[in-house]
């Protein structure tokens, strides 16, 4: 039994009758609630690319509850103009004690020797899974992790469509993109991880840079999908005790493409970092697009999360 869920307070504190056992008694206290706050933190690992990117440096400050995201604070350095789904899955759909680890990285591909990102130096999703692995696994004191009270978020396919979606041997380039992408969920897996949630690709064929692309890009975005769905479906079979959902960014997005003046915007392809519109730059969602895809990652997996403030939310378990 959980003492500190299922027990009263005063029956916690019947037994203070002397200095001296009122010094233990309210030491037991003190650390059946340490406990119990230590149980209702989440450790939020992520990857991804520039959709997902906060900044983080896990040389740097730390997460803590003060500061879900650790380094820099929030928002981060997004590409949202303010906060990106990582920070509202750690300050608005939260329903306790978030602690986001973000390795995502802008303009990250899954491998950069698949698919080059648009510069050397960017650190591929296959990278920033080594980076976890090197300062996360085992588990550092700072970042008292189990399978219990951590998930993994992932949202990385972006540039991969967006580098490659023309090529001719497109489907020999996605076949080994996959297999890498489930190479890092068995890293993650074998060190102990057993909560997973995917974002697929979003519609990036309705963003401004891309929507003259029409069909061919669509046709890409919906094979890379249907690929990392059945790529998810195999690593769960092959995987005792993971939980696994695909999130579906299409809703989302969809919704304030549909819906501009719902969300503050003239139209659906108008671009401004300062708010006003959809798009922070031609490629890049503003926060409200990022919002819709928090709460869609909050309806979709549930606790610790609760789908609030969103149309999207109507939904909800």
């Amino acid at each position: 039994m959980d003492v500190t869920s299922c027990t009263p307070y005063y029956l916690l504190t019947i037994y203070i009758y002397t200095p001296l056992n009122m010094y233990k008694s309210l030491s037991l206290l003190t650390a059946l609630l340490g406990a119990a706050i230590a149980q209702d933190v989440t450790y939020l690992f992520t990857f991804g690319d520039s959709y997902t990117q906060t900044g983080f440096e896990i040389s740097g400050e730390k997460p803590s509850a003060a500061n879900p995201v650790g380094n820099p604070p929030l928002p981060g350095w997004t590409t949202s103009g303010g906060l990106n789904w990582v920070g509202y899955m750690v300050s608005l759909y939260n329903t306790s004690t978030v602690l986001s680890y973000n390795f995502a990285y802008g303009g990250a591909t899954v491998d950069s020797d698949i698919i080059a990102p648009y510069d050397p130096s960017v650190v591929s999703f296959k990278e920033q899974i080594a980076i976890f692995s090197d300062n996360l696994v085992p588990q550092p004191d700072y970042a008292p992790w189990t399978a219990n009270n951590s998930i993994v978020g992932i949202w990385i396919g972006i540039n991969d469509i967006g580098n490659s979606w023309w090529e001719a041997t497109r489907d020999e380039i996605y076949e080994r993109v996959m297999a890498v992408y489930s190479d890092q969920l068995q890293i993650l897996y074998d060190a102990g991880l057993r909560d997973f949630f995917l974002l697929n690709v979003p519609p990036t064929d309705k963003t401004p840079l891309m929507s003259s692309n029409g069909q061919p890009l669509v046709d890409a975005i919906a094979d890379f999908n249907s690929r990392v769905d059945t790529l998810l479906a195999d690593f769960k079979a092959a995987n005792e005790g993971v939980r696994g959902v695909i999130v579906d960014t299409h809703p989302p997005f969809n919704e304030a493409i549909n819906n501009p003046q719902r969300y503050g915007a003239s139209d659906a392809m108008c671009i401004s970092p300062d708010g006003g519109c959809l798009w922070y730059n031609d490629y890049h969602p503003y926060t409200e697009i990022q919002r819709l895809t928090g709460a869609q990652v909050a309806r979709v997996w549930g606790a610790p999360f609760a789908c609030v403030d969103s149309v999207l939310c109507s939904n909800c378990r």
